[in-house]
């Protein structure tokens, strides 16, 4: 059964289609890519399906009793005071539970409830109740996952006692993110989640997201990230939605077919219609003739024409290069960088040769972009040198993209910089998507993957042969990223670059540069193979955390069963007690009986009824000697089994 139910979904805005009858359904498990170009309407179609904007026809049916979590894009809001409050509140019906078994185990240690064998066994079944509950919740393990939430989306320890007011944009979206996985609603929509994420923070979240219990749907422009953890694609083209099984990769080899073959029919059917048109036209005056072409012209009336397949618009992106530089491109030597207290790098080395395409890694906040700003001498190092080699032309790309001011426009922007006409400025926009009245828009208005084409756009204007990119896929959707990457392919020059997207490291660059504890280390090796080498380090220097927190859970476990069992072990000693005492009372009255009955006349008169008598007295009396026995073991087990 499906939890989520879209059907014939449209949406505009004004004269602008979004949506056109969309439909499509989410079931249990699955793990769903949705992608699209900029402003094909994916955020809208999340926020129809949470019901933060309406349709203007169709339907969105959840599954009852269904839980839905959304990530949006943006700075998140909470009320919190600190993170750990915030992450607590995803935790809150556990907490309940663990403070309701905690106040059980007290009671069932108390003496009154010992002594009261009808109330102590509706605690028990309330205790094991509520236990059955708290472990199918994962009760257990849930320390043990908010500090694997914490630690894998980047964040440390100290920063569950920070105030959430401190925090920057990204880090809110990241607690965001981090109550979302910790809540574990049915169904979760997540939208740009490997935004301000890390490259560790990422591959951490793709390994939790594999082990997802619910249904997830995810908006990603990270086609690395999607063929790890997707299984069936929606992609939204031309304001329809298309489903195609299996990851990113297939879904691309199957895009591509479906490309071919439509283009295919599509030629097939202009051909015959061409064919037709011209025997219709052609046709002599007879009057057989004319049937024939009457009969062929109702035919194509009926005939549904096929539309001509579009090509999705991309920008035609290329980096002028001034020639060859000298072999060394850049070399840094013993270089220093504090900011106030803090220090980002001490004693750094490396040497980056001509021709060299590197990526630039590390977490988030380790001087990634410092040590960008330090090569391209936007920021002075406090002590060493950074030194360009000869006819070194280097041009740097600010992820803020803080080449582009917000007062003007981008026709202002390429005039200014190139010294272009209106008209071949308003040309050279275009190979950058900005088209009609988009070239006087603000820049101020931009949307954020406007703004980065039109970076990229001011970038391509200036010749070099070392070009230093900060981020320069933020904000880009696939095939933008796809092109910058070609352009990439093109350009013979040396490379640096910082990015968070996997495919494009792997496609655009040839070795690692890798930023950690104030210092570098250069691998010289492809990505893949970097990958390898950290694996193989971090599995050597692994520690028994794991092994460890995996202990002590199952410590906790065991020690709540014990106690489960050893209660149940007591209430079953106290009505083996009960029914020994029952059993002694019996008998003692029996004894008495007997006593009594052996002084009458009638008893002891007769020989043989007396010797009756006598011997069931001693059977009762020996009974009563083991049952005495039972009772004084019993009993001192309750006592030491109490303690």
């Amino acid at each position: 059964m499906a939890v989520l139910s879209v059907s014939q979904i449209s949406k505009s805005y004004g004269a602008s289609t979004v949506l056109q009858r969309i439909d499509f359904q989410l079931y249990p498990a699955e793990r769903v890519g949705l992608v699209g170009p900029n402003g094909a309407g994916k955020t809208t179609l999340l926020k129809i399906i949470t019901g933060q904007e309406t349709a203007d026809a169709g339907s969105v049916a959840l599954a009852r009793g269904v839980t839905i979590g959304y990530l949006e894009q943006g700075t998140a809001k909470t009320a919190a005071a600190t993170m750990e409050e915030e992450l607590r509140r995803a935790l809150g019906f556990l907490d309940e539970l663990a403070v309701r078994l905690s106040l059980l185990e007290k009671n069932m240690a108390s003496a009154k409830l010992t002594a009261n064998p009808q109330a102590l066994e509706a605690v028990l079944n309330e205790y094991g109740k509520l236990r059955h509950q708290f472990e199918a919740a994962g009760g257990y393990s849930a320390e043990s996952r908010l500090r694997s939430v914490v630690s894998g989306l980047g964040f440390s320890a100290s920063d569950l006692k920070r105030a959430v007011e401190t925090f920057s944009g990204g880090e809110k979206t990241r607690l965001r993110l981090a109550r979302l996985l910790l809540e574990e609603p049915e169904l979760l929509l997540l939208d740009e989640p490997t935004n301000h994420l890390d490259l560790s923070a990422v591959e951490w979240l793709e390994k939790y997201l594999s082990d997802w219990r619910g249904c997830v749907m995810i908006v990603s422009h990270d086609r690395y990230f999607l063929d790890r953890v997707a299984g069936r694609i929606l992609s939204l083209e031309q304001h329809q939605l298309k489903s195609y099984r299996g990851n990113y990769s297939a879904y691309m080899a199957q895009r591509e077919l479906a490309a071919v073959s439509e283009e295919k029919a599509y030629r097939k059917q202009q051909d015959y219609l061409a064919r037709e048109e011209t025997y219709i036209r052609t046709q002599g005056t007879g009057e057989r003739e004319k049937r024939q072409a009457k009969s062929r012209q109702k035919k194509l009336e009926k005939l549904t024409k096929l539309n001509c397949p579009q090509q999705e618009k991309a920008m035609a992106l290329d980096f002028l290069f001034s020639g060859r530089s000298g072999e060394i491109a850049v070399r840094l030597t013993n270089v220093a960088k504090e900011f106030g207290a803090r220090t980002v790098f001490r004693n750094v080395n490396v040497e980056i040769r001509w021709g060299k395409r590197v990526a630039l890694l590390g977490p988030n906040g380790s001087g990634k972009s410092t040590l960008l700003k330090l090569i391209a001498g936007e920021l002075a190092a406090d002590s060493g040198t950074v030194w360009l080699g000869p006819s070194v032309r280097l041009v740097y790309f600010d992820q803020h993209q803080q080449a582009v001011s917000a007062e003007k426009t981008p026709l202002d922007e390429i005039m200014e910089s190139s010294g272009m006409t209106l008209s071949a400025a308003r040309t050279y926009l275009g190979r950058f998507l900005f088209s009609g009245e988009d070239v006087f828009k603000c820049n101020a208005d931009l949307s954020g993957g406007e703004r980065s084409r039109l970076a990229l756009a001011k970038l391509g204007l200036d010749a070099g042969n070392f070009l230093v990119l900060d981020e320069p896929t933020n904000h880009l959707d696939i095939r933008g990223v796809e092109e910058l990457e070609s352009a990439l392919d093109a350009f013979p020059g040396t490379l640096l670059v910082v990015t968070h997207d996997r495919y494009f490291i792997s496609r655009t660059t040839d070795s690692v540069l890798e930023v950690r504890d104030g210092g570098v280390n250069f691998y010289q090796m492809p990505y893949a193979d970097y990958l390898q080498e950290r694996e193989r380090r971090e599995k050597a220097v692994a520690s028994p955390v794991k092994a460890e927190t995996r202990e002590r859970q199952e410590a906790e476990k065991q020690r709540r069963e014990d106690l489960l069992a050893k209660r149940r072990e007591l209430r079953k000693m106290e009505v083996r007690i009960r029914e020994t005492e029952e059993e002694i009372g019996g008998l003692e009255l029996r004894l008495a009986l007997l006593v009594a009955e052996l002084s009458e006349p009638e008893v002891f008169n007769d020989y043989r009824l007396a010797a009756e008598k006598g011997e069931e007295m001693h059977s009762v009396k020996e009974e009563l000697g083991k049952l005495y026995s039972l009772w004084e073991k019993l009993t001192r087990c309750l006592e030491e089994g109490s303690k």
